[in-house]
């Protein structure tokens, strides 16, 4: 594909959503669908630390278009490095399946709504922090309006992650709860890319838990060639039961398709 000849600083009706968006955010699910028969592939680091404890993650997310509207997806965590349990160790983490059904005109061209559902797996061995070792069902709704002809977006995901089972390797006191999340935010299109703000919302309390976790990140999203980014973020904790301070990186890239 040729580099970015779609113009960000301006917006003209022949503009597509994927032209108009960036293709992954921080913590939200990104309202671009895939084509028919395109793949999306995103490589990403995170790091995350609270006080003396650290967490390394490397993870894999593969997208496939079946239509224009539905798509499936597979999100893997092959390497974490983690002393959660006071000595570091290393090993694969949890992994997850999910589809999404996609309206991207309701109403109008600037506004689009999805529905999702995940299923999480127990992969990573929580007796090392590579996981919680929860079984879980997660439906969201993914909602997204474009002002100003696209230059402003403000998105979210919304939804509930449940727990259907999970594994006996645990204290009672770690074991995993439902949760209730929330991650809204405002992408604003600068240069050859976006400037997004966002804020996550996860909580276990409607289930009897006592967490909150509350994060605010900045981002960039460079999109250096037409199906190509790169995300850098900066994500900050603002509850105690929260990692204080964290880095992620999100490399994406897209094949397939409709060449447009």
């Amino acid at each position: 594909m040729s580099g970015p000849q779609f113009a960000l600083a301006q917006q003209t009706e022949g503009t597509t959503l994927e032209q108009r968006q960036p293709l992954e955010l921080v913590f939200a699910d990104s309202i671009v669908p895939q084509d028919r028969h395109e793949a999306m592939l995103t490589t990403g680091l995170q790091y995350w630390r609270r006080g003396r404890l650290h967490d390394l993650l490397l993870t894999q997310k593969v997208e496939w278009g079946i239509s224009e509207r539905l798509q499936v997806s597979t999100f893997a965590n092959p390497l974490r490095n983690s002393n959660a349990i006071g000595s570091t160790a290393t090993g694969a983490g949890d992994f997850e399946m999910g589809a999404r059904y996609t309206w991207v005109n309701v109403g109008s061209p600037f506004t689009h709504v999805a529905v999702a559902f995940d299923a999480g797996f127990p992969s990573g061995d929580p007796r090392k922090a590579m996981g919680d070792g929860a079984y879980r069902m997660s439906p969201s709704v993914l909602l997204s309006h474009e002002f100003r002809e696209g230059r402003y977006q403000a998105f979210s995901t919304t939804g509930f992650d449940f727990v259907v089972a999970h594994r006996q390797l645990q204290p009672e006191d770690d074991t995993p709860r439902h949760e209730y999340f929330a991650k809204s935010g405002l992408a604003v299109r600068f240069r050859q890319g976006w400037a997004v703000g966002e804020l996550s919302v996860n909580t276990n309390r409607l289930a009897g838990g006592a967490d909150t976790q509350l994060v605010v990140s900045a981002a960039y999203v460079w999109r250096f060639a037409r199906r190509t980014e790169l995300l850098v973020g900066l994500p900050v904790g603002l509850t105690s039961s929260t990692n204080q301070i964290g880095g992620i990186v999100k490399f994406t890239f897209e094949l397939g398709g409709d060449e447009r």
